[in-house]
């Protein structure tokens, strides 16, 4: 077997145990054609003890088998407890620190049956990178080692554990999240890896599988397993792939991805994954469906195919958003976005209804720019919100029109005169409704034009954290809102949260009657939370 073929298996064997597959033959014989191949990978599936489905495989069965010879054992000060997960690179447990049984972390432990040279080198790669990474948006890394098995050897490390955590299509599906909100959840994944690609990582394996959100609704990107690190001081992470190897999941990769040659690839192939993430939380599918095709054919299709425009699936998507996710998915890496961190500054712009973007063209089916003016408009200015039809996946509201207004005031008199003449209404009734509506009216204007509305700008350092003005959500850092003040306000509270730092309460006074000389803006530091010093 060569080094290529080699790989190749090590990859569908991964893939294989990560993804399930009712029918492991049927599976591999769509991955590949090379009958060598096809036979390590069946013979590598047979060793790990994998099942036909995913289910079947994290069985309690199947969890006690594997997790037998490790359960109450103490690696680094945390005493396992059982087995949460397994996977192509090995096994995961959650672990309780030994000093605080509060304490729980997720111990990662590579598998038996992967220790061969690249999966050691992989899984070093993946310990080191975490280390390397201190961002709220990614799964903290408390420390790792080696321990013996009897076998010789095998390496572990500890990283954080997020309790109730859901896969991000799932969370938002479940929860119905609408479009704004999962936008948001983008632009924060985008900021956790634009940190990550500051320090010269590239993850190259993202996915919603590979991001999860906690009960309270923050994203954790983990699963740096086939990161690459960037750089002559990168140490260990700076094992490179071979020539020809491909490295990620299929319907994530970009074109530089299935080309094989790890020098053309960097931080741009994540925010390719990014564009496929968004395509995909909006419109439900995927620009390229590869899931079903084999390995040349889905290469042939992503490196040769433009994307669809994803108004194809989801027809109410303004052309700025269009633009965005067009732009994450150009086949040419120099066309997209330059990393994560512009991409999410851009979907906040987008949130915010900022319209001095630069102009992004949308491409069609021939790779041509679409004419100005028509549907799929080549600027990133987002439409006035309230012109634009309503996205699928947002609450619906009546857009109004001055086009209305005449014609039903016109048919509500002539139904007025109809029944006073008629005799279902008196003049008498007719006038005693018209002087109360007439002063109820009154009162609401009275109320209305007595507030003083004033705009308020809040940022924080790091971006992407939780606002809420008197406990209304009015989104995440740097945000534009507003508060309306009445004339017995005397201030309002501004709350500002983030996962792994201090929340801040901030009480602002009301604006005065004749208003302030200045525009209300706020900018706060975050401090990082105290951690527990580890054992």
């Amino acid at each position: 077997m060569t080094p290529a073929q080699r790989d190749l298996a090590q990859r569908l064997f991964e893939e294989a145990i990560r993804e399930g597959t009712p029918d492991p033959s049927a599976w591999i014989a769509t991955k590949t054609l090379d009958s060598t191949v096809c036979a390590e990978v069946k013979r590598m599936l047979a060793v790990h003890g994998a099942r036909p489905t995913h289910a079947e495989s994290t069985s309690d069965r199947t969890a006690t088998r594997l997790a037998d010879s490790l359960l109450g054992c103490v690696l680094g000060g945390y005493r396992i407890d059982r087995l949460i997960g397994t996977g192509g690179m090995g096994r995961v447990y959650l672990a309780v620190s030994t000093t605080d049984p509060a304490n729980e972390v997720a111990m990662k432990v590579l598998g038996r049956s992967v220790t061969g040279a690249v999966a050691l080198s992989r899984f070093a790669r993946e310990a080191e990178v975490m280390a390397r990474l201190k961002h709220p948006g990614i799964a903290a890394f408390f420390g790792g080692g080696m321990y013996d098995d009897g076998q010789g050897a095998v390496p572990w490390f500890a990283m954080e554990h997020i309790a109730n955590a859901t896969e991000l299509a799932d969370w938002c599906d479940k929860r119905d999240v609408n479009l704004r909100g999962r936008l948001s959840l983008v632009a924060e994944i985008s900021d956790a890896i634009g940190h990550a690609h500051r320090a010269g990582i590239i993850h190259r394996d993202l996915k919603p599988a590979n991001i999860l959100i906690t009960s309270s609704g923050e994203p954790k990107v983990i699963d740096f397993g086939v990161a690459r690190c960037v750089g002559s001081d990168s140490g260990v992470g700076a094992v490179q792939t071979q020539t020809g190897q491909l490295l990620g999941t299929l319907q994530y990769m970009s074109p530089e991805q299935f080309a094989g040659d790890p020098r053309k690839i960097d931080q741009r192939a994540d925010v390719y994954a990014l564009g496929v993430i968004l395509f995909e939380l909006i419109t439900g599918s995927y620009p390229h469906d590869v899931r079903a095709v084999s390995v040349t054919e889905a290469a042939r299709i992503v490196c040769q195919e433009d994307a669809p425009d994803m108004r194809g699936a989801a027809a109410d998507i303004d052309d700025a958003l269009a633009a965005i996710v067009a732009k994450c998915l150009r086949r040419e890496r120099s066309e997209r976005f330059d990393d994560a961190r512009e991409l999410s500054q851009i979907l906040r712009n987008w949130l915010r209804g900022e319209t001095d973007a630069e102009p992004m063209p949308i491409l069609d089916t021939k790779g041509s720019p679409l004419a100005t003016g028509s549907k799929a408009s080549t600027t990133t200015k987002p439409p006035a919100r309230a012109k634009s039809a309503a996205h699928p996946l947002e609450s619906q509201s009546i857009q109004r029109s001055s086009g209305w207004l005449v014609p039903t005031l016109s048919v509500l008199l002539v139904a007025v005169v109809a029944l006073v003449a008629t005799g279902v209404i008196s003049p008498k009734s007719l006038a005693q409704w018209w002087r109360a509506l007439s002063s109820g009216v009154a009162d609401v204007t009275a109320r209305d034009s007595a507030a003083i509305v004033e705009a308020i700008s809040i940022d924080s350092d790091p971006v992407g954290a939780r606002v809420t003005i008197d406990g209304r959500d009015v989104g995440v850092t740097p945000v534009r809102s507003s508060i309306a003040w009445q004339p017995t306000s005397q201030g309002a509270t501004i709350s500002i949260s983030m996962g792994g730092y201090k929340s801040q309460t901030h009480v602002i006074s009301a604006a005065p009657r004749g208003g302030r000389t200045a525009p209300l803006q706020m900018r706060v530091r975050l401090d990082p939370a105290a951690e527990t010093p580890s054992p």
